[in-house]
């Protein structure tokens, strides 16, 4: 299945202030987002999907996340969650797919904000769970939850509900990504089936329920492990924005003070040099890190060790600060101007300073997951 973004991209950039403005992807956007098939790079060709490779999330969600950051954050977890929806058994993956092959997903994987109960053919799932991004407009949404009296990695299960399943709490106020739709969802005894159920260990890598891995080995890989390089790949996408926006900008401005062209400035010249190659590296470093991972399944035929999970997250992490750092020195330089709400990099850089916040940027417990790992300790952090 051919995936086709060209004209999703010219949309992204058209109605990227008016995203904004609305708090969630526009509905034309949406309809833009199903029809090119951008969601369905690692869905399985089975399903009328890609089936990868995983450098298209890296060189596809860094494209979208310089064209919109909000809509951009919304499509990386759509594309994330089918890879996960194909580990899911048969019956599940047809009530999800079946009807809707280009269906969207979107989700929230921290367990500890729900609480389940085993019930006869399902379970009873209860919670409220923040940082939904993409809720508003997707298709499918996937929460996740510990067994109410034991809670513990062995009861950790994800489960799959329609969006009108739950109920949706409008919370996303925030200074970036503003139009993410990142809200907050609610759930009270909700019964889900048990094919709409998977545990924590099932997403873990090697022979998942889904089965998908018989003909495509790149379904052995871990899912958490993958979510780093598509979170990532919009963060890097954002700060090659930056430098591109700026890089406009400045070849116009002139100094206040002196009234020379401000791109004639030495010390301009080689922060900015720095900052693009930063930023140009932080994608070489997630196009690495994507092939290296995918060769391990599917060049090798194997699952991956606690240590290359952990370096394919440390690699993404490292690449998501690297952008963070090409940011901060192109917002250094571009002065006063830029702190106006009319200047397009002020709104840029409030978008990467939100998505450096998600876990996957964040450098203490991910490189320290690495760190254990490369000095042949036991992996710290159970769902990579």
């Amino acid at each position: 299945m051919p995936v086709k973004i060209d004209a999703l991209l010219a949309d992204l950039r058209n109605f990227r202030a008016e995203t904004n403005a609305n708090r969630r992807m526009l509905p034309q956007i949406r309809d833009r987002v199903r029809e090119s098939g951008v969601q369905r790079i690692l869905q399985p060709k089975s399903h009328g999907g890609a089936g990868g490779p995983l450098r298209d999330i890296v060189d596809s969600l860094t494209q979208i996340g310089a064209a919109c950051g909000s809509s951009g954050w919304s499509i990386a977890q759509y594309v994330l969650h089918n890879y996960m929806v194909a580990q899911w058994p048969e019956d599940g993956r047809a009530e999800i797919w079946g009807k809707d092959p280009k269906a969207l997903v979107a989700g929230i994987l921290v367990p500890s904000m729900g609480r389940y109960e085993i019930t006869d053919g399902g379970f009873s799932v209860t919670g409220r769970w923040s940082w939904v991004t993409g809720v508003d407009t997707c298709d499918w949404c996937m929460v996740t939850a510990y067994e109410r009296d034991n809670v513990s990695h062995e009861t950790h299960r994800h489960f799959m509900l329609r969006r009108d399943e739950v109920e949706i709490i409008d919370t996303w106020h925030a200074i970036g990504l503003c139009g993410s739709g990142t809200n907050d969802v609610r759930l009270e005894k909700k019964f889900v089936p048990n094919h709409l159920s998977l545990t924590m260990e099932d997403l873990r890598g090697g022979e998942s329920p889904g089965g998908q891995w018989r003909d495509n080995p790149l379904y052995l890989l871990p899912s958490y492990s993958i979510f780093g390089l598509g979170i990532t790949s919009g963060a890097v996408g954002i700060a090659r924005e930056i430098a591109k926006e700026y890089n406009a900008i400045v070849k116009k401005k002139a100094s206040v003070m002196s009234e020379q062209n401000v791109a004639d400035f030495s010390s301009q010249q080689i922060k900015f040099a720095e900052a693009n190659c930063a930023a140009d590296m932080a994608q070489q470093v997630l196009r690495f890190a994507a092939d290296e991972f995918q060769a391990i399944s599917c060049e090798e035929g194997r699952v991956p060790t606690d240590l290359e999970r952990s370096r394919c997250r440390g690699l993404a992490t490292f690449a998501g600060n690297t952008a963070m750092d090409s940011a901060k020195s192109v917002w250094d330089l571009s002065g006063a101007l830029s702190v106006l709400k009319s200047s397009s990099l002020g709104g840029l850089y409030s978008d990467l300073i939100v998505a450096n916040q998600h876990f996957t940027q964040n450098k203490d417990p991910n490189f320290k997951s690495y760190g254990r790992t490369l000095y042949g300790l036991p992996l710290d952090n159970v769902t990579l």
